[in-house]
């Protein structure tokens, strides 16, 4: 039991009375000093809670260091060149893109600065000993928040998150008869139970599209993410010229609150199995998906534009894994190159994450008119 985590939240608990999901979640995982993401034994990949694409091949690194270099050049192959990464993890995917430019494209190198916003400090640790162990130190910043970030609306470059929305806490809503009702955290004793109540500020289902709105039978459940909001456009502010690359779990609406037969895409993981968000507060992963469409239209707001939506399939696709697998099944009867074509095709096939995680290319301060034919991401098709 993490008991920093459960005493802070039966503090806030019986000054509240109750507490909503996000509270609940937030107070979880981003506890200063235990929160699940902040904890000194956080347990990120193999042997824990869960892993993240970057983490199964360095080939996600390398497809991604493909695309961000055609943004570039898309951008007119400006210097310098800003990729910022929101929520970096363990710091594989800042490694794995920045040896990959390193060795492919020195004019590239020389425009490139990375940095980093990320508030744990543990997980700073950790992405600094990667970093420094491939001689990448220098090229890296860190920061604590968006708002740290210089240069705020006069920045070139790729603002780029893998997997951090699906971190961000969500209120979990029903529908009730022909209003809604908010599902709170309460006190049974020393457990957490779910309550029913009024919704804690009622333009909470705003967030969802009018249209979606109108399907919600009486009974369905839906999550909302206003952090989202906050967060997409903190992005689109940084910008002047640029693009926003999300890669996450989800989908667009009305799929996203619909796949689910009346769950609400909230789910918590502990040593890579499905739990219950309630357990093990500050011990478990929790997530939940991403409504697409809710960062387009709050995109839209700070002048980022969608430029298109797709899966991680045809991201790497369009990126060269397959080119990459295809040297690998040349290596005949070597049991490493299958184990590691088995890795890449992970990451790849539409049965495995190929399709679990979406994609959302968003631009700003460039010309959207015909770009979506000439991104690699949204022109691979999956031959037949």
């Amino acid at each position: 039991m993490n008991q920093v985590v459960v005493d802070a939240l039966h503090k806030q608990l019986a000054e509240a009375g109750k507490l909503t999901f996000a509270e609940f979640m937030a107070t979880a995982l981003y506890h200063p000093t235990a929160g699940y993401y902040n904890r000194a034994e956080m347990t990120i990949g193999e042997g824990g809670d869960f892993y993240t694409s970057p983490m199964v091949h360095p080939i996600f690194g390398a497809c991604i260091a493909r695309q961000v270099h055609q943004f570039w050049v898309a951008l007119g192959k400006p210097s310098p060149f800003l990729v910022l990464e929101m929520g970096a993890g363990v710091g594989q995917l800042a490694v794995d893109l920045l040896q990959t430019v390193r060795e492919a494209n020195q004019e590239f190198w020389a425009a490139l600065t990375y940095g980093i916003v990320e508030q744990g400090a543990q997980l700073r640790e950790r992405q600094r000993e990667r970093l420094e162990a491939r001689d990448l130190l220098k090229k890296v910043n860190w920061y604590d928040s968006l708002d740290e970030v210089p240069g705020a609306g006069e920045l070139v470059g790729v603002v780029l998150t893998n997997e951090l929305f699906d971190a961000l806490p969500v209120h979990r809503l029903g529908k009730s008869g022909d209003g809604y009702v908010e599902y709170y955290v309460a006190a049974d004793g020393e457990r957490f139970v779910e309550a029913e109540g009024p919704l804690s500020d009622p333009a909470l289902v705003e967030l969802v599209d009018e249209a979606t709105r109108a399907q919600f039978a009486d009974g369905e459940r839906f999550a909302v993410c206003p952090a989202a909001v906050d967060v997409i456009r903190a992005m689109g502010n940084l910008l002047l010229r640029g693009f926003v690359l999300t890669i996450d779990y989800g989908d667009l609406a009305p799929d996203v609150h619909f796949q689910h037969k009346r769950a609400d895409g909230v789910r918590g993981f502990y040593y890579q199995k499905l739990t219950e968000p309630l357990e093990r507060p500050g011990e478990q992963d929790l997530t939940a998906d991403v409504d697409f469409s809710l960062l387009v239209r709050s995109g839209e707001s700070v002048g980022l534009t969608e430029v298109g939506f797709t899966t991680q399939m045809n991201l790497l696709g369009g990126n060269g894994i397959l080119q990459k697998a295809h040297e690998l099944r040349n290596k005949r009867f070597d049991l490493m190159a299958d184990a590691e074509m088995h890795r890449m095709l992970t990451l790849f096939l539409p049965q495995s994450l190929g399709d679990v995680f979406k994609v959302l290319i968003q631009a700003k301060g460039i010309q959207t008119a015909g770009l979506a034919e000439r991104l690699n991401a949204l022109r691979f098709k999956l031959e037949e």
